[in-house]
């Protein structure tokens, strides 16, 4: 399907700002499920979580050929280098624990992306946070200080910061750090009463989803507290999916995220008080992976 406007809606984007504002203002004119036109190919875009569930079993998404051009490339050249060495990389574990070329492919891109650039925005944006709001840095600061006193972070221990577990997830809704994944299947497909035609791209808003006011009173208040064990129950599971799904396509590091997270916010707030520079506007810029406009200037108190 092409449409005969070759930009199709990309000056929408544009003039949006971007991609995942667009779709803000798309979901909010005509609802959960919606489409667009990305030049000249039609997309599918849905931010509700039944439609997010309904849609979790599709295992495909599209791919970006360059990309795993380049990923097979160095594939390659590692199993010939390999030969030579006893160094054990990363890629190695990839190729040793699968003959499955696309998931071992996908699951570099994703490493790569993942754990460098998105977790570090991460971070970035949970000092924000808890720099913006101190009543809730002292709170972390007392629970690492009950559950940890002087010892590191433990795998019997993680599990007890339970408090630093709904920041991180709340500085994830807020941020937004992935605006939007995107599926597609080679068949035709219903969805929401909706006839799909095969390789038709289907954007699932995650941005959308996370400032969804019924599920998010206030949603751009900044409260650790909407995670809690008492306050998550009524909440369906598939409003709260930063980092995708749908089987193997999970974000195969999110457990690692958290990890890194956690272990990254321990070892700097046990040891300093973070304080924001005063006269600062901070505003995001939304891509793949949103990060703040300008650089965020912070103060550390030692403790």
């Amino acid at each position: 399907m092409k449409h005969q406007n070759r930009g199709g809606n990309l000056g929408d984007i544009a003039k949006a700002g971007s991609l995942h504002q667009y779709l803000i203002d798309l979901h909010k004119q005509y609802g959960d499920i919606t489409a667009f036109w990305m030049g000249q190919e039609f997309v599918v875009s849905i931010c509700s979580p039944e439609l997010f569930k309904q849609h979790s079993a599709v295992f495909d998404r599209p791919a970006k050929r360059k990309l795993y051009a380049l990923v097979d490339k160095v594939l390659s050249n590692r199993k010939q280098l390999r030969k030579d060495t006893d160094d054990a990389l990363l890629i190695d574990v990839l190729l040793d624990s699968t003959d499955d070329k696309e998931l071992i492919a996908s699951d570099a891109l994703t490493f790569v992306i993942g754990s460098f650039h998105t977790i570090g925005n991460m971070l970035t944006w949970a000092v924000y946070f808890l720099a913006e709001h101190q009543d809730v840095q002292d709170k972390v600061y007392r629970e690492i200080s009950q559950v940890l006193g002087n010892n590191d972070v433990e795998p019997e221990t993680i599990k007890d910061l339970v408090y630093l577990h709904q920041v991180i997830d709340e500085t994830l809704r807020c941020s937004v750090v992935a605006p939007w994944v995107a599926r597609y299947q080679d068949f035709d497909s219903e969805l929401g009463g909706h006839k799909i035609p095969k390789n038709t791209p289907v954007i699932h808003a995650l941005g959308v989803s996370l400032q969804n006011e019924k599920y998010f009173p206030q949603p751009h208040r900044f409260d650790p507290d909407r995670f809690s064990p008492e306050n998550s129950k009524s909440r369906p599971t598939y409003a709260f999916q930063p980092f995708g799904f749908a089987g193997k396509r999970i974000c195969p590091g999110y457990k690692f995220a958290y990890v890194e997270a956690i272990i990254g916010l321990v070892t700097i707030l046990r040891k300093f008080k973070v304080e924001m520079v005063e006269g600062q506007t901070v505003t995001q810029t939304f891509g793949f992976v949103t990060h703040p406009t300008e650089e965020i200037w912070i103060t550390l108190q030692e403790r």
